[in-house]
């Protein structure tokens, strides 16, 4: 069965079609398959297909941007369940689920002419065009990491330039030694003694130059490393703290504080010293071959001759350092991930026994580490031996050639001198790029990291919507998933909680509560319905942006490292002494003010120091201060004993009846005192 269509609007008709079975043909729309297919001129039979079916180098029509859009693209890398996608005539990529795909081109018709996908000129087509995409995506990518690190660099350009322009002088005044040196030597050999103190002098001034030059790269280098580094620590953490809920929940917190601390430790390194000392050498290693050339034009064309065969061997040694740089970087995550795990959980570890376990997964983690570093380390000995052996050669053959000159008299003893020093001033730069690849291929390997740290995308900006009334929130008819394909938590749920009210949110297990909360703090969002919050006079959608009408406690210890007063202020910075006392009362914590420090006393790391119901306590009273008019308290009271949550919801009542709160909670005893209940199950 054939159709044509010349509007996307039947694409959902399409879809279906392809899904029973059956063979669709439509006209191209855009330009994204060109050279081949045109817009407005040709065609593409499309047929359903399964997932296993797909490989690269497949055109598929599928959906991108969350169903937004619908594209006719070659599928360039498959990733799991994820496709990587690109039209032959774009510069960038899309990505995609498997499910997302409608159907698989079985045939392309060009100017009336129809090219079977399984023929020669297809496939052959097909082969050129995978490159050319290749070459174009290698392209966008060396451009994004060249992006990535001016930004990074930020206002550190300038510092970073004049390292190097120090350094580029520091190079110079060397040089100028090994010609003022050959000046003295041929002074002493040829008897003009008279000279001798002025070129001593000369090279007694060139020294503390260089003296200079080094102390003041040193300390500018040391700024801006300190300087920037900061700066990108900052930048990264603002944005991890801005980024969707859902997308970040992908990466271990382990990974990411690796990320933060070591990856962008090794970026600055990179940006403030690594790079800097690649131009230098490289300036050097030029200024010494044009001084050669000075010297004796034959020597240098013979190094030049080999310069090809050191260009390709660097190439695959990068190549190979960079595979060993992000497999190390990846063990080392995953090193740290099961340290901060079994360390934050350690009573958990300590009850179920399993530390001589979590031992053994460090122990295999590190034995993996140091395998991968062992055989990096095989290779770069090797790779160093086999340039030691290059540079000796090379060595020997300066000295023979400056001999061989000084037997037939073309060449002064000076000129000798200074070639065996212009060997090491061409030797050396190139035994430390050699020596600095490493730390070049890990800075790669970290700007890659960060780049997917921060290509992260971030929550709705703009300023917070603070409501002047407590309003009413709205939950109208919403659908949500985690992620498509999986068991919807809510189909059509809808509830109410009118301003000022008491409810409490009780269910089974997995029935969707603190999905609920998620949702209301517009951590995710709903695929169908809406959240609103209304007013008298205004409605709103949940977002972001509406986040500081609602505080939340979470179940567990919430509380920071520091002290009780610093806690109480995360709820509202400018909260005086009086208003934390009456926080802490209506919260039944006013066991604090019993402490030896009172609201001074120091809290350790996760809430070190107090019991879990007083934890809990505390949080209630931070929650109390802060300018909010709905409280979502999910299982806030699970480690208070029934008098203790007797008493706070007693007082709730009494201190805070403009305010909505919402309870999460499996306690009849909160539900009796709510004014309603909405009881959630699972098959809703």
């Amino acid at each position: 069965m054939k159709k044509f269509f010349d509007n996307e609007i039947l694409m959902a008709e399409i879809a279906g079609w392809l899904r029973e079975g059956k063979t669709v043909t439509i006209p191209v729309k855009g330009n994204s398959m060109k050279p081949f297919l045109t817009d407005g001129r040709d065609r593409v039979t499309l047929c359903g297909c399964r997932a296993e079916e797909l490989s690269p180098g497949d055109v598929v029509l599928a959906g991108v941007n969350d169903g937004g859009s619908t594209v006719l693209h070659r599928v360039v890398e498959r990733r799991g369940t994820r496709l990587l996608l690109q039209g032959d005539a774009n510069e960038t990529t899309e990505e995609t689920g498997l499910q997302e795909v409608l159907g698989k081109a079985v045939a392309m018709e060009r100017k009336g002419r129809t090219y079977e996908v399984d023929g020669k000129v297809w496939r052959c087509y097909s082969a050129v065009w995978m490159k050319v995409l290749a070459g174009r995506r290698y392209r966008q990518k060396v451009h994004g990491m060249l992006a990535y690190l001016r930004q990074a660099l930020g206002g550190h350009g300038r510092s970073v330039g004049l390292s190097c322009l120090t350094g580029v002088l520091s190079v110079g005044l060397s040089l100028l030694f090994i010609y003022f040196s050959k000046q003295a030597i041929d002074a002493a050999t040829e008897g003009r003694a008279e000279e001798l103190p002025l070129w001593a002098g000369v090279l007694v001034v060139n020294m503390l130059l260089q003296l200079a030059c080094n102390a003041w790269d040193n300390w500018v280098a040391v700024r801006a490393q300190v300087g920037m580094g900061n700066g990108l620590r900052y930048r990264i953490f603002g944005h991890l703290l801005r980024s969707r809920w859902k997308e970040l929940e992908r990466f271990h917190t382990g990974d990411v504080m690796n990320r933060v601390a070591g990856d962008t430790a090794t970026l600055t390194s990179l940006l403030t010293m690594t790079l800097p000392a690649f131009v230098i050498l490289g300036i050097q290693l030029l200024a010494a071959f044009a001084f050669f050339y000075w010297l004796d034009a034959r020597l240098v064309w013979l190094v030049v001759g080999i310069l090809p065969f050191f260009l390709l061997g660097s190439r695959l040694y990068m190549k190979r350092m960079y595979g060993y740089a992000s497999r190390i970087r990846r063990t080392d995550s995953r090193i740290q991930a099961v340290i901060q795990e079994s360390l934050q959980q350690r009573n958990v570890v300590r009850a179920l026994e399993i530390g001589r376990k979590r031992l053994h997964r460090l122990e295999g983690e590190q034995e993996s580490l140091r395998m991968r570093l062992l055989k990096r380390t095989r290779f770069s000995i090797w790779t160093r031996a086999c340039v030691s052996g290059a540079f000796s050669g090379g060595y020997l053959v300066a000295f023979c050639w400056g001999v061989w000159g000084l037997s037939d008299g073309s060449i002064t003893f000076g000129t000798m001198a200074a070639f065996l020093q212009l060997v090491g001033k061409i030797q050396q730069p190139v035994w430390d790029m050699a020596r600095l690849i490493p730390s070049l291929v890990e800075g790669m390997a970290s700007v890659r990291r960060l780049r997917e740290l921060e290509s992260l995308p971030e929550e709705e900006a703009g300023s917070s919507l603070r409501l002047a009334e407590t309003p009413d929130v709205d939950v109208e008819g919403i659908d949500f998933a985690y992620a498509p394909g999986d068991r919807p938590v809510f189909h059509n749920f809808s509830c109410r909680f009118p301003a000022g009210s008491r409810t409490a949110v009780m269910g089974e297990t997995g029935a969707g509560k603190t999905t609920l909360v998620r949702l209301l703090l517009a951590f995710d969002k709903p695929q169908a319905g809406a959240i609103r919050l209304r007013t008298g006079k205004e409605t709103v959608e949940v977002s972001a942006r509406t986040r500081c009408n609602f505080t939340y406690v979470p179940q567990g210890n919430t509380l920071f490292s520091g002290t009780i007063r610093e806690n109480l202020r995360m709820g509202n910075p400018e909260a005086t002494g009086e208003e934390m006392c009456r926080a802490l009362r209506t919260a039944v914590a006013d066991f604090v003010f019993a402490l030896p420090n009172g609201l001074d006393s120091f809290i350790g790391e996760q809430g070190s120091g107090l019991s879990e119901g007083q934890a809990q306590r505390i949080a209630i009273a931070r929650a109390l201060l802060r300018n909010s008019s709905i409280l979502l308290l999910d299982e806030a009271t699970s480690a208070l004993d029934e008098e203790t949550e007797r008493i706070l919801m007693e007082n709730l009542e009494r201190d805070y009846t403009d305010r909505t709160f919402i309870f999460v909670t499996h306690h009849a005893a909160v539900a009796e005192r709510c004014g309603q209940v909405v009881k959630m199950k699972n098959e809703e």
